[in-house]
């Protein structure tokens, strides 16, 4: 299971780096045209490719342990994690406010609740 997740976090890295140069674009230029961003899809290909080998075990393996509707809100999960740090950490952009912090600790305990969902059944039984 641990593979799964960690399939899930590599292909969500790799999916965000064409996100911060066209905004690393956007800032320089003020403007992303299609031809700068037909630059940086060629230049993420191999990251792509990397991205959707991760998602595709993920989903594939991820199958024998969870539903595909809580796959999907897992992958959701952690991409909204990775975008707080990624506009905390590298965009500096803008700050992050409470409302967003409580949003991602309710989700992460939702995640943890829904994975450990038959240990936690097992002890209300």
């Amino acid at each position: 299971m641990l593979a799964c997740f960690l399939w899930l976090a590599l292909a969500t890295l790799c999916v965000q780096v064409p996100n911060l140069l066209g905004i690393h674009e956007q800032h320089q230029d003020g403007l992303v045209s299609l031809v700068d961003a037909l630059k940086i899809a060629g230049m993420s290909l191999p990251l792509i490719f990397i991205a959707t080998t991760g998602f595709a075990i993920y989903y594939g393996r991820g199958d024998k342990f969870f539903s595909y509707p809580a796959m999907v809100i897992y992958a959701h999960i952690f991409a909204l994690i990775v975008g707080v740090v990624i506009q905390v950490f590298i965009l500096k952009a803008k700050e992050t406010n409470v409302v967003e912090l409580v949003g991602i600790g309710v989700c992460i305990t939702g995640l943890v609740i829904s994975i450990y969902s038959k240990e936690i059944m097992a002890l209300l039984k």
